[in-house]
């Protein structure tokens, strides 16, 4: 599959809040069980920069359950950037904004108005799509995108970001293995094998890194 991000979902109208209700309260859950703490430290992208993303990483999960981690998580992002030397554009840059497009998702969740979840999710997704329009080859940023849509229900149309960031992270995962706490990177790894309905050759290749990772 080539890196050119796929269009962005339909943004969602009130004709679709019924459906979209039941889901945003029980898709979150699941999607943060594939996804464990981070216990290794920081992050290395060119220019030097280096950001721990350990602590937003256990807010992004934390937030699933509480809300008010969805705070944290975001001021935490604001603190990494004005201390870790962020370059605007950089991978890390991208990787921050891509959380705090999940995080706003997951405000969804914990909203109480219909209509208020309606504009947190697409809020977020759009903060989502715009990253990874951006940075097609951002490992994260999929992985952050694809937990956000993929329980939501067809009827939202998000199937095609849903299978485009499968293959995409199909194709980038053995290549940034080393860039990723095992254990993340394990999760993320497992759940695009066992989630993705991948060609032989991938799955193949990605068990391959999986296993360099056990051995």
């Amino acid at each position: 599959m080539s890196g050119a991000p796929c269009p962005a979902g339909p943004r969602l109208s009130s004709a679709a809040l019924v459906a979209v209700l039941a889901p945003l309260l029980l898709a979150a859950p699941r999607a943060a069980s594939a996804a464990p703490l981070a216990q290794e430290v920081a992050v290395s992208v060119p220019g030097d920069e280096r950001v721990d993303l350990t602590a937003l990483r256990e807010m992004y999960l934390r937030s699933v359950a509480e809300s008010r981690a969805i705070h944290e998580g975001l001021a935490e992002i604001e603190r990494l950037r004005a201390t870790g030397g962020v370059r605007r554009g950089s991978e890390v840059d991208a990787t921050l904004t891509a959380y705090r497009g999940a995080l706003i998702t997951l405000r969804a969740k914990h909203a109480f108005w219909p209509v208020q979840k309606l504009q947190y999710l697409n809020q977020g997704l759009a903060v989502l799509d715009a990253t990874v329009g951006a940075h097609p080859e951002h490992a994260e940023a999929r992985y952050l995108r694809l937990m956000s849509c993929y329980y939501l229900p067809g009827v939202l149309g998000r199937g095609r970001t849903v299978r485009d960031d499968f293959g995409a992270l199909a194709r980038l995962l053995p290549g940034v293995r080393r860039q990723y706490p095992a254990e993340l990177y394990g999760a993320i790894a497992r759940f695009v094998v066992e989630r993705g309905r991948l060609p032989a050759d991938q799955v193949r290749a990605l068990e391959a890194t999986l296993a360099q990772g056990d051995a």
